[in-house]
């Protein structure tokens, strides 16, 4: 079933989550009043044309068991790019060459991957699981709804890799505690995956831009504690939480002007 289907029923997502801890009153004007953004981030579009050309490279290597050519790679981000720039919210403006950018990055990842290229099981695989409260066990009406990038088999071990695009490598602390791949450990355990590896692959668009491979562990701890985070913030918002938290990432974002007049 397609994630747009997904959304459809109730659900919590970790994007709402993070939307939520970041600002509650971001959360309500994307989720509850569905207000449109006033922009869309340079850094949110070269992500998600990235991942268009990283989808198409594993599809390839699943569908076709063949490494797909790099100018398919490259067509596949500059079609989710002019998708992006004929849409109704417009890009902010910023000094960098995202097309430019992107394609290095690209170019760096298909150069070493294509190397040797790994048994591919899915790409962006979409999933919804029922969630327990941490303390009764009821069942949620809830369901925790996502998509993992990618799954691949090795060394007869199932692994859920995140993409990522980034302005630096993340720190041991990011890694440690991003609230997707807990979701992506407790999706997998609820759909008898087993006990899964963890992976989070960077593209780091520094001036000498990098990927990075880090590997990720998740236990029993961090599942209740994303339970009690998801029980917490849908409590909040049945009571309409909405309070704005004021930070440095208000330049960013995409309803600030709308948050400064109300």
């Amino acid at each position: 079933m397609q994630l747009e289907k997904l959304r459809e029923g109730l659900h919590v997502s970790a994007s709402q989550l993070r939307t939520y801890m970041t600002c509650p009153r971001k959360y309500e004007y994307r989720y509850v009043r569905g207000v449109e953004p006033e922009f869309t981030t340079a850094a949110l579009v070269l992500g998600t044309a990235t991942h268009a050309a990283l989808a198409l490279f594993y599809r390839g290597i699943m569908e076709r068991s063949a490494v797909p050519e790099f100018e398919e790679c490259k067509t596949a981000f500059r079609e989710a790019l002019a998708a992006a720039r004929k849409g109704v919210v417009p890009i902010e403006e910023t000094e960098t060459d995202i097309e430019a950018q992107g394609a290095a990055l690209l170019r760096l990842f298909y150069d070493g991957a294509r190397e040797s290229p790994p048994v591919v099981l899915a790409v962006e695989y979409p999933f919804a699981v029922e969630l327990n409260h941490p303390t009764t066990g009821e069942v949620l009406q809830e369901r925790l709804i996502g998509g993992m990038d990618l799954v691949v088999q090795e060394a007869g071990r199932t692994t859920v890799v995140e993409h990522k695009t980034a302005s630096r490598k993340w720190s041991q602390d990011q890694v440690r505690h991003d609230l997707q791949i807990t979701c992506y450990r407790l999706a997998a355990a609820k759909l008898g995956m087993g006990e899964v590896g963890l992976r989070v692959q960077q593209l780091v668009k520094t001036k000498t831009p990098s990927v990075v491979t880090v590997e990720a562990e998740r236990g029993e701890r961090d599942i209740n504690d994303l339970l009690c985070i998801i029980v917490g913030i849908l409590g909040a918002v049945d009571a309409q939480a909405f309070f704005p938290v004021r930070s440095g990432k208000c330049l960013t974002c995409p309803f600030r002007r709308r948050c400064a007049s109300e």
